[in-house]
């Protein structure tokens, strides 16, 4: 019998815990990266569904948008890691894979910045939403190491394109960025996501 504690995105991983004898806590990864779950086809079907209806049910499930993302984004992070080879920065990138986290910001010079610059509204951001780089949800369903990096960079700037485009964190503002990125092509699962807002609006 399935754990009261399993909700219906989590189940098809409770099954596998259940199976191979072990806690949540005790989980063995097969070593594409740090944190990765493994997960079937159908497992990943159960994630998709259970975590499309909570985000839609409640837009500030940032956990639940993050799995829907993971599950659902295989051709989009694909097409984002084929446009990121194809340009110098963007190939950079993917080969040093840089991490925006507290440990690699200095946060001292970024205040020390004038009011408008780009680090500076960074900061201030991240100050006045109560909220880090590091709050970002790390990667886990995404069966690729590479696409893996994608993800997680994707998430990382997520909050420098809040900055760059004035928007809150409100739903109206998440909605704004959502629209956005979608504009660039960054990935198909996010319309789900911009379609919860909409109906909160309403």
């Amino acid at each position: 019998m399935l754990s009261h504690k399993c909700t219906l995105w989590e189940k098809a991983l409770c099954v596998r815990q259940l199976h191979h004898g072990v806690d949540s806590a005790d989980v063995q990864y097969d070593g594409l990266y740090p944190g990765h779950i493994p997960t079937s086809p159908i497992q990943k079907a159960l994630l998709a569904v259970g975590s499309g209806v909570a985000a839609l049910q409640d837009p500030y499930r940032h956990d639940m948008v993050a799995v829907l993302g993971e599950t659902t984004g295989h051709l989009a992070l694909m097409t984002l890691r084929d446009r990121m080879r194809g340009d110098p920065e963007g190939y950079t990138i993917l080969t040093e894979r840089p991490r925006i986290r507290l440990s690699t910001l200095d946060l001292s010079k970024m205040a020390s910045l004038p009011d408008g610059s780009f680090g500076r509204e960074y900061l201030r951001f991240l100050e006045d939403n109560r909220v880090t780089p590091d709050s970002r949800v790390n990667v886990k369903f995404v069966d690729n190491e590479e696409l893996a990096y994608v993800m997680q960079r994707y998430r990382e700037v997520h909050d420098l394109l809040h900055t760059l485009l004035g928007m809150p964190t409100n739903m109206l503002g998440e909605s704004g960025e959502r629209g956005f990125t979608e504009s660039i092509g960054i990935s198909v699962f996010h319309y789900m996501y911009f379609l919860s807002h909409f109906l909160k609006l309403r």
